[in-house]
């Protein structure tokens, strides 16, 4: 664990089940080994190691055949970084390249990823609560109708950890 992850995204790297990331844990955080960054969040709470667990994972490393890794823990609003990371929100948080309107933004995180079932009005919703947070700003164009959405400088550094997180699934 080299970043803050959800137990989700837990689940994704290491391969096991979510039930069993979920149940683990706890028992993880009661060695002292983890942390949770966002304990009043109810959903998608991010985990961090300790000191102790830092200086415990070189040794499974090595077991397990790997090298080890570098910590840092980026300082950020943890809690706002847990609220993105849902299914909806952080694909178009990784899809927002350009400055874009909701429907083109749709598009590109559906052609992204085909299982993603969101419709433009969903983004609008999202793309109102990003605005509300300082995620994104909008963005006039000339001679365009409507407004397009880019990502502020959080949000930009929030796309950079939603992509390593992926990288490492």
């Amino acid at each position: 664990m080299n970043q803050p992850l959800t137990a989700r995204q837990l689940s994704r790297k290491t391969g096991l089940s979510f039930a069993i990331c979920r149940d683990v844990i706890p028992q993880l955080a009661g060695y002292g080994l983890i942390r949770c960054l966002n304990s009043s969040a109810r959903r998608s709470r991010l985990y961090w190691l300790t000191k102790l667990g830092e200086s415990c994972q070189p040794g499974f490393l090595k077991r397990l055949g790997k090298k080890s890794v570098e910590h840092s823990v980026p300082n950020l609003d943890w809690t706002l970084y847990g609220s993105v990371c849902f299914t909806h929100r952080s694909a178009i948080i990784k899809v927002l390249t350009e400055p874009m309107q909701p429907s083109t933004i749709k598009r590109k995180a559906r052609s992204r990823d085909a299982t993603l079932h969101m419709s433009a009005n969903n983004v609008r919703n999202v793309i109102r609560l990003f605005l509300a947070q300082g995620i994104v700003h909008p963005v006039h164009v000339r001679k365009k109708a409507h407004l397009r959405y880019e990502l502020t400088e959080i949000g930009k550094r929030f796309q950079e950890l939603l992509w390593r997180v992926e990288a490492f699934a």
